[in-house]
């Protein structure tokens, strides 16, 4: 029996997605200040230099996986996955030791960060150990719990990023040494919310662990470089201050799938219980009823997983350039264009990304791993005759294309597996309902206001939230009830 079955999906998401905004909202204050402060190049060296960790990382993160999925099913697995990932992210960092030793010179004239090998180990044994551990919290279905203290650690992250900026000589690699400073800090803390002390694993569990690893691992890989491969991509043919373009509209649209993502995780849980509890019954009715319950929790998910990402599209086709300008300054207008083009990759991906966690919690990494493949590759053929011949656009044209497909293969997979998924809903229509109702309203007061600072900025997206939400609650029960449901099981006294 696994505490992740008898999780509320409602309550966790509200209470993840209210800590989802705290860290945004701290983090979109950091690009602000480290923009304007470093300037195009030396931002978009430093997040090269993150890119290039979030893919060296990438093993650890399948394990953690692995280890995710294997906790979820039952809480006496909760020491020996503990020790497990341990045990492996002490090994990982050790490599890639070795690994900066013979390609330093290389990572530094990619990054034009002159400590880049040592930044590297530094985020590998701090901020990627922190994510790992994390993830075993969330195997328990405790979103919530791991959200708010990823916000914690943002709390810390920006002062301390502040303070090493400032130093003398110190600059971009300031960003860095923040962060890993407030992971190291904070890792006690969220190692205490798995519940459990590290054991040594058994050989038997460490097979196990490495059946689903050897899909997991690849597919983090693959996973996390289709999801960077643009940044990458435009580092290598364009240079840094266009990876510093497309960081600071990566970031704008960030919250797009902050429902999208916090419900996932909690989706994967659930699935994963209810699947190892079911594998006992297939073939009988209670089997039958438990992949009716799964297709059911995978509808309800992604029916809602894209209320964020449907106004931020429809308010990025009408703000876009007011919107990079005002925040970012003019150096940074370029990114306009691609603040549309990912608003509308994050509307797909609200859905994709749901769909791959309900595949995973049914585990099958391995399709996981291979539609993965698929977006990679066509994500980088594409990605590289289009940035050639359209410039920074291109790249986030492909990207488009490639979670399309992503997310067709991911719904072929699942209408295929459970019983009662339904792609499409009444919740779906009324929000993109809404979010062209609110485009309109906003496209019109945006013709009769010049934009010339933050409270001109501000007006009029209060304007198309105000529009946005006062449309959806009047007009979709569904969404009032959800909303009520949340807030209900997360304040039981009111």
């Amino acid at each position: 029996m696994s505490e992740a079955d008898g999780i509320s999906l409602s309550r966790e998401t509200l209470g993840g997605t209210a800590a989802q905004f705290t860290m945004a909202a701290i983090g979109f204050a950091g690009t602000v200040i480290f923009a304007r402060w470093l300037g195009p190049a030396t931002f978009g060296g430093v997040y090269l230099l993150f890119a290039v960790a979030k893919i060296a990382d990438r093993p650890m993160n399948g394990w953690s996986l692995a280890a995710k999925k294997r906790l979820s099913e039952s809480d006496s697995l909760r020491p020996p996955a503990f020790g497990a990932q341990l045990l492996f992210n002490v090994l990982w960092v050790a490599l890639a030791v070795l690994a900066v030793v013979l390609a330093g010179d290389a990572l530094r004239a990619y990054t034009g960060l002159a400590l880049a090998p040592v930044l590297l180990v530094l985020l590998l044994a701090t901020e990627s150990t922190y994510e790992t551990i994390e993830s075993l919290v969330q195997g328990r279905g405790r979103i919530s719990a791991a959200t708010w203290n990823d916000t914690l650690r943002s709390i810390l992250t920006l002062p301390l990023q502040l303070w090493f900026v400032a130093l003398p000589g110190i600059a971009g690699a300031g960003m860095v040494y923040g962060l890993a400073v407030a992971s190291a800090l904070t890792l006690p803390i969220i190692a205490l919310f798995v519940s459990a002390r590290p054991a040594i694993p058994s050989r038997a569990f460490l097979r196990s662990l490495g059946d689903y690893a050897r899909y997991s691992i690849p597919t983090s890989v693959l996973g996390t470089t289709y999801d960077r491969l643009d940044v990458l991509l435009l580092g290598f043919l364009l240079g840094s201050a266009s990876a510093g373009f497309y960081e600071v509209a990566w970031k704008l649209t960030l919250p797009a799938v902050f429902v999208a993502d916090i419900a996932g995780r909690g989706l994967m849980a659930t699935v994963s219980a209810r699947h190892a509890r079911g594998e006992a019954d297939s073939g009988n009715e209670s089997g039958n009823r438990n992949g009716r319950g799964i297709g059911r929790d995978v509808s309800n998910t992604i029916s809602y997983a894209g209320i964020l990402a449907v106004p931020i599209f429809f308010g990025s086709l009408a703000l876009s350039e007011s919107l990079v300008v005002t925040v970012y300054g003019p150096d940074f207008r370029s990114a306009a264009p691609l603040l549309i083009g990912l608003a509308g990759y994050r509307v797909v991906r609200s859905q994709s990304g749901p769909l791959m966690q309900a595949i995973n919690g049914l585990d099958r990494p391995d399709v996981a791993m291979r539609l993965s493949a698929v977006a990679v590759a066509v994500n980088l053929v594409l990605g590289v005759l289009l940035t050639l011949r359209l410039g920074p656009i291109g790249v986030v044209i492909a990207t488009i294309v490639a979670e399309t497909l992503v997310y067709l293969g991911g719904l072929h997979v699942l209408r295929q597996t459970v019983l009662g998924l339904a792609p499409i809903s009444r919740p779906m229509v009324e929000q993109v309902g809404a979010g062209l109702a609110m485009f309109a309203v906003v496209s019109t007061a945006r013709a009769s206001v010049s934009v010339q600072s933050w409270v001109d900025l501000s007006v009029l997206v209060s304007v198309g939230g105000v529009v946005y939400v006062g449309l959806l609650l009047a007009v979709s029960p569904g969404v009032r009830h959800t909303l009520e449901e949340a807030v209900r099981e997360s304040f039981p006294s009111l």
